[in-house]
C-alpha cells in the first residue's frame, strides 16, 4: 500500500505532472477512500469502497505510480491503455461502483441517467427531446457524449465546455441553465460580434441606426399601431441577442421618423421625377366612414432602360364634399408639391361625374386658347360645331361664387384627362348587360337567358354564402373538388366571372361532386339548362375579361396598348358570333355587349394621340401600317421643332448666300428625308421589343411623350387598398397627415429606401 501513500503526495505536489503531454486522459482515484486515524501511515482500501460517491474518477488529475524506489512516474491514459488501466484498478481490488445518476461533471442537465451496464453506464440525450437518443460512455469517460454533442447540438457542447473551463478558474460559483443562450453581455467580444452578425441581415452588423431602420420597417409594411413599440414583449423580442448600449425607440421617436422620412421619400420621387420629360398620373377618390382621401400616383418610363416606373404622391384628404372644383384644386396642389404641372401628359381617372366635370371646366391653357383661336378663324364651320348643354343650376353655383373664385379658377389648368378603359369595360359588363337583359321580353331569347341566369346566381350566391359561413361546408367543398369555391367581390365584376369560370370547370369535369355538394348544402342542383347558359356565358365574356387583365397591368403597360386592345376584343367576339355552332341562349347578349363596346368606345378611335401610342409601339407597328402617313408627319414636327430652336440662326447666313450666287446644295439631306428614312426602317425591323427603339432616337422621343400615360386607374385602386389595411379599427385615431405618411411609405418603400 505504500504505492497508494506516495501517489498522494506525488498528486499533491507535482504540477509539472498535471500539465505533461503524455498524459492523454485524466483519472482521479475515488475520493471516499478510507483512511486510518494517523494520516502519516499509509492508506488502506476496505470493503467501503465499492461504496463510494457517484463519481469514480475525476477528470482533472492524472494517475501516478511511483516504483519501488520512490521515484513517480506518470501512466499515459490513452484510449489504448484502458485495458492497463483496468488491470492497475484490479490489482488494487476497486470494484466497478454502482451510480444511479450522470457520472461527468458539467453534463448533468445535457443527459438523463437510464442506466448502468457494467463499467459503461447510458444517458438519454435532453436535447433531442422529444425523439428518444441513447447514448453509452464509460463511466470514467465521456468521449461518447461529447461525440453526440459535436454532431448534434456543437452549440450546446460549446457552452458547456466554456462553463466547465471557468468553474475549474473558479469564476462560477453556482450551475448554470445551459437551455438559455448564454448572455452576450458576458461573452467574449469576438463571440457577441458573431452573434450580432448572425441576428442581423446577412453580414450587417446591428447598430442603433440599423436597429431604427428595421423596426420602422416592421411597422410601416405590416401596418401595425405606433403604440407596438412601447409593448414589452416587442421590446423583449427585439432585445434578444442586443448589447445594452442599443435601445428600441418609442412611439413618439417613431412617429417623428415617420415624418422625416416620408420628408425624403417624396424629395426623392421628385428628384426621380424631374430628371424625365413626361410623367403621367392617375386619381381616384375614396371615402371611409365619413372621411373622403383623394389618391395621386405617378407613372413615367425610364428613357434609359424604357421600363415603367411608378411612385404613390398623395392620399389627401378631403375637406368637405369631394367636389369638381374641390378634386381639381387639390389634384393641382399635389402636381405643384412635386414639381410636375408643366409635364404630365394625361391624368387617367374614372368615369365619375366629379372628376369628368373637373377636367371639362379646368382644361389647360394651351387647349382654351386653340379652341378659342378656331373658333375666331373658322367663323363658317360654327353652325357644325359642337354644343356643350350646362345645367342651369350649374349657372347658378357659378354666379354664387362671386368673382374672387372664378379668378382662382384661371390661374391653373388641369392636365388632358383620360378616362379608365377599365371602369368602361366593367360598365358594360355590369351596367350595360343588366339594362339590356332587364329590358327585354319575357318570351324573347334575352328573356329566357335572364330567367335561367336569375336562377343559377341565385344557387350560387347561396352556395358561396354556405362555404363562407361555415366550416364544415368549406372542408366537404374542398374533400370533393381539392379546392375551395371562389368567392366573388361585389365590387369587381372580373372576380364573379373568375368564380363563374371555376363552376363551369367543375361541372364540366366533374358534374356529380358539384351535385353532392349542392345536396350537402341543401340546395337546389344546378340543372344542365343552367350549365348550358354558364357555359356560354364564361364563353362569350371571356375575352372581355381578359382585356380586362391585360389593361389593369402596371408594369410594362403602355398608352400604346389601348386601341389594339380593344380592336382585337371586337374581332374576338364578332369570331364568337360567326361560329358554325349558334349559340343556344347568349347570341343576343353576344350582339349586345359588342354594340355596347362600340358606343362607350367610339370617341376614342377619332383620337390621333391614342393612334400615335399604338404606332410607336413596337409591338403593334407591324398591325397599324395604315397610320404610317399620321407618324410621318408627327416625327417630322418633331424634327422640325429641334432643328428652329437650334440651328435657325446658323443655316440664316449660308441659305442667303447660296441665293445670292445661285449655288445648288449637293448631297445635303434635310431633317425631313432623315426623318422619314428612320419611319421606315422602324416599322420594317423586325423586332417587337422596346428595348430596339434606342436604334431609332426620334421614334423613341414620340414613343416616351404618348407611351408615358396609362389606360387604366388601377394603380390607385391598389393605393386605396393599402389605405384600407392602414385605416383599422385600431389606428381610427390617426392624424391625417400620419394617415397619409403611412399609406404612401407603404407604397414606396423600395422609393423610401435611401
Amino acid at each position: 500500500m505504500k504505492v497508494l501513500a506516495e501517489y498522494e503526495e506525488v498528486a499533491a505536489s507535482s504540477t509539472e505532472a498535471e500539465a505533461s503531454p503524455s498524459v492523454c486522459r485524466e483519472r482521479q482515484l475515488p475520493r471516499d477512500v478510507k483512511r486510518e486515524e494517523d494520516g502519516r501511515d499509509p492508506m488502506y482500501l476496505g470493503s467501503g469502497a465499492a461504496e463510494a460517491g457517484s463519481s469514480l474518477l475525476e477528470l482533472e488529475t492524472p494517475l501516478v505510480i511511483c516504483s519501488a524506489d520512490k521515484s513517480p512516474t506518470i501512466a499515459e491514459a490513452t484510449r489504448h491503455q484502458d485495458s492497463m488501466y483496468e488491470q492497475d484498478i484490479e490489482q488494487l481490488a476497486i470494484p466497478t461502483p454502482i451510480i444511479q445518476q450522470v457520472p461527468w461533471s458539467g453534463f448533468e442537465k445535457a443527459f438523463t441517467f437510464v442506466r448502468q451496464k457494467g463499467k459503461n453506464v447510458i444517458v438519454q440525450c435532453n436535447y433531442c427531446l422529444p425523439a428518444i437518443k441513447n447514448v453509452s460512455s464509460a463511466i470514467t469517460s465521456a468521449s461518447n457524449v461529447k461525440k453526440h454533442l459535436e454532431r448534434a447540438h456543437p452549440d450546446k457542447l460549446r457552452a458547456i465546455e466554456i462553463a466547465r473551463k471557468a468553474r475549474r478558474r473558479g469564476h462560477i460559483e453556482k450551475p448554470i441553465d445551459y437551455d438559455d443562450d448564454p448572455s452576450p453581455v458576458k461573452m467574449p467580444k469576438q463571440e457577441q460580434e458573431a452573434t450580432l452578425e448572425r441576428g442581423g441581415s446577412g453580414r450587417e452588423l446591428v447598430t442603433q441606426r440599423v436597429l431604427d431602420r428595421k423596426i420602422m420597417d416592421f411597422i410601416v409594411e405590416e401596418t401595425l399601431p405606433l403604440q407596438t413599440v412601447d409593448k414589452p414583449t416587442f421590446i423583449g423580442l427585439v432585445r434578444l441577442g442586443l448589447p445594452k448600449d442599443l435601445t428600441v425607440m418609442c412611439a413618439k421617436t417613431l412617429q417623428d421618423r415617420i415624418e422625416k422620412r416620408t420628408a425624403g421619400m417624396q424629395e426623392t420621387l421628385a428628384h426621380r421625377m424631374g430628371a424625365v420629360a413626361y410623367v403621367a398620373t392617375t386619381a381616384d377618390c375614396w371615402t371611409d366612414g365619413k372621411k373622403s382621401f383623394l389618391g395621386v400616383t405617378a407613372h413615367w418610363i425610364c428613357p434609359t432602360t424604357l421600363k415603367r416606373e411608378f411612385g404613390a404622391l398623395a392620399c389627401k384628404r378631403l375637406q368637405g364634399c369631394p367636389t369638381y372644383d374641390a378634386l381639381a384644386k387639390a389634384l393641382h396642389d399635389v402636381h405643384v408639391q412635386y414639381r410636375i404641372h408643366n409635364k404630365v401628359v394625361s391624368t387617367t381617372t374614372d368615369s365619375s361625374a366629379n372628376f369628368t366635370k373637373a377636367f371639362r371646366v379646368f382644361k389647360p391653357k394651351e387647349t382654351m386658347d386653340a379652341a378659342d383661336t378656331s373658333v375666331d378663324e373658322d367663323d363658317d364651320d360654327q353652325e357644325e360645331a359642337e354644343v356643350d348643354f350646362v345645367p342651369i343650376s350649374e349657372i347658378l353655383e357659378t354666379g354664387n361664387r362671386g368673382r374672387g373664385e372664378s379668378a382662382d379658377t384661371e390661374d391653373f389648368g388641369l392636365p388632358p384627362h383620360q378616362r379608365c378603359a377599365s371602369h368602361t369595360l366593367n360598365l358594360v359588363a355590369t351596367e350595360d348587360v343588366q339594362a339590356m337583359v332587364s329590358d327585354s321580353p319575357p318570351n324573347s331569347p334575352l328573356g329566357s337567358f335572364r330567367k335561367l341566369f336569375c336562377s343559377l346566381m341565385g344557387k350560387c350566391s347561396k352556395l358561396w354564402s354556405k362555404q363562407s359561413q361555415s366550416a364544415q361546408i368549406a372542408e366537404y367543398v374542398h374533400e370533393q373538388c381539392g379546392t375551395y369555391l371562389k368567392i366573388p367581390s361585389k365590387a369587381r365584376w372580373g372576380s364573379t366571372f373568375e368564380a363563374l369560370k371555376q363552376l363551369n370547370e367543375l361541372l364540366s369535369t366533374m358534374p356529380e361532386k358539384v351535385d353532392a355538394i349542392m345536396d350537402q348544402c341543401s340546395l337546389a342542383r344546378i340543372t344542365p339548362v343552367e350549365s348550358l347558359v354558364v357555359q356560354e356565358y364564361t364563353e362569350i365574356m371571356g375575352p372581355l375579361a381578359q382585356s380586362l387583365d391585360i389593361l389593369q397591368r402596371e408594369n410594362g403597360m403602355f398608352m400604346g396598348y389601348l386601341l389594339p386592345t380593344l380592336y382585337n376584343l371586337d374581332r374576338k367576339l364578332q369570331g364568337l358570333e360567326n361560329k358554325p355552332v349558334r349559340y343556344t341562349y347568349c347570341l343576343q347578349l353576344l350582339r349586345g355587349v359588342r354594340e355596347a363596346l362600340r358606343k362607350r368606345f367610339a370617341p376614342i378611335w377619332e383620337d390621333k394621340k391614342l393612334l400615335l401610342a399604338a404606332c410607336l409601339h413596337p409591338r403593334f407597328k407591324v398591325d397599324w401600317y395604315m397610320m404610317e402617313a399620321l407618324l410621318k408627319a408627327e416625327i417630322r414636327a418633331t424634327v422640325g421643332e429641334e432643328n428652329n430652336e437650334s440651328s435657325e440662326k446658323d443655316q440664316e447666313g449660308d441659305d442667303l448666300e447660296d441665293d445670292f450666287f445661285n449655288i445648288q446644295p449637293r448631297g445635303r439631306k434635310s431633317a425631313v428625308d432623315t426623318a422619314d428614312e428612320e419611319v421606315l426602317r422602324y416599322l420594317k425591323s423586325p423586332s417587337r421589343e422596346v428595348s430596339c427603339l434606342h436604334a431609332f432616337p426620334r421614334v423613341m422621343r414620340c414613343f416616351l411623350q404618348f407611351n408615358t400615360g396609362l389606360p387604366s386607374s388601377a394603380a390607385v385602386e391598389r393605393l386605396f387598398s393599402t389605405g384600407g389595411s392602414v385605416f383599422t379599427v385600431k389606428r381610427h385615431t390617426l392624424s391625417d397627415e400620419l394617415f397619409e405618411q403611412l399609406v404612401l411609405l407603404r407604397q414606396n418603400m423600395a422609393a423610401s429606401a435611401f
